[in-house]
């Protein structure tokens, strides 16, 4: 797809997120769509790269055809929303039990677990058959999170402190949120389909690569959210108008634009101009646009006396709006009407039209 009609596509799906954020109750959109959400891009991640679009998208799908992308979308959406139904269902009233609206401390483990395992070499593809791989990603990413949660958060300093859901682990669940979303910034830098592509783990090999690079994201995370905050440095523009708009980011350029203009070049000269491109660049200006185009949006928020800010807004309409809707279009309906996207590319492969045919 050519970069200006990515650029256009971008622009819609960006003001079609903007309405949906303005019209809708904003109590609703942060105490029940925001929580919810988690598994929403979950389901996205695991039903269209884990599942390969299974049971009816592309490519393994049963219904998908290049000439019949809208019903498998349609059909996907509705599958995907209904797991993602069960699957909150599942959080509330089984395991863990926390209700939804203090679902965020486990739903952004949930969101971290979930592009770990895709993304750094650790899935997405242990099997041959598609429905297997979905099922499995999503067992062992919902019980590696809820053990996860059971042991390093605690609700100290907020609403639900003490409350039977309260796993009393090792960090305040404020603390812990902002701790992940820096881990995730790494997760997806070093992520396959994204920025570095997994280099220069991936010249390792199996273990060592997906060992190693998940102690990195660690350390990087950690160095970073202490880092900014050592700065003096807001703790909500930390993760939510720096770090989450990186984790988006990576993700933008990389579905929406193809790396353009650098994929181009093989890594590591790629993902170095990636890292400036979307981790600097993007990053500074994407701030900046956002408050501006969220004034109104923000207004709103502010009118719920609800303790968030447009930092928070910021990390909300990237990851929970934008990347949401781009995700689906991309994934489910495979860019429908626009050219269909082909498969990543790996850190050593050009696109076609940059191989030399001699």
């Amino acid at each position: 797809m050519k970069t200006s009609e990515a650029f256009i596509r971008f622009l819609i799906i960006v003001a079609i997120g903007w309405i949906f954020v303005f019209i809708v109750p904003m109590t609703w959109f942060v105490n029940v769509f925001l929580p919810f959400s988690f598994y929403l891009l979950m389901g996205l991640v695991t039903f269209g790269i884990c599942g390969l679009g299974w049971p009816f998208a592309a490519p393994m799908g049963i219904l998908w055809k290049p000439d019949n992308r809208v019903l498998p979308g349609l059909l996907m959406v509705a599958l995907w929303l209904g797991m993602a139904f069960l699957l909150s269902g599942v959080q509330q009233y089984i395991w863990p039990r926390v209700p939804l609206a203090a679902g965020p401390f486990f739903g952004i483990i949930i969101f971290m677990v979930t592009l770990w395992y895709t993304f750094d070499s650790v899935g997405p593809h242990p099997f041959k058959q598609p429905w297997l791989n979905w099922l499995f990603a999503t067992i062992l990413i919902f019980v590696v999170s809820g053990v996860l949660f059971k042991i390093f958060v605690n609700f100290t300093g907020t609403p639900g402190e003490g409350a039977p859901f309260d796993p009393k682990g090792l960090f305040p669940g404020p603390y812990w949120f902002g701790l992940c979303v820096w881990i995730i910034v790494w997760i997806q830098v070093f992520g396959n389909p994204m920025c570095l592509q997994g280099w220069p783990f991936y010249k390792l090999g199996q273990p060592l690569h997906p060992i190693l690079l998940t102690v990195a994201v660690i350390v990087l995370g950690y160095g970073c959210w202490e880092g900014t905050l050592a700065m003096g440095m807001s703790p909500t523009f930390s993760f939510g108008a720096i770090g989450a708009s990186a984790i988006g980011w990576s993700l933008m350029h990389s579905v929406a634009f193809e790396m353009a203009p650098f994929a181009k070049y093989i890594q590591p000269k790629r993902g170095v101009l990636n890292f400036i491109l979307e981790e600097v660049v993007l990053v500074a200006v994407w701030i900046v646009f956002l408050r501006i185009i969220l004034v109104p949006i923000n207004a709103k928020l502010a009118a719920t006396g609800m303790p968030f800010d447009i930092n928070h807004m910021s990390a909300w309409f990237t990851l929970h709006v934008v990347a949401v809707i781009l995700l689906i279009h991309q994934f489910f309906f495979m860019r429908t009407p626009l050219s269909i996207p082909g498969p990543p590319l790996g850190a050593e492969e050009l696109p076609p039209e940059f191989v030399e045919t001699g």
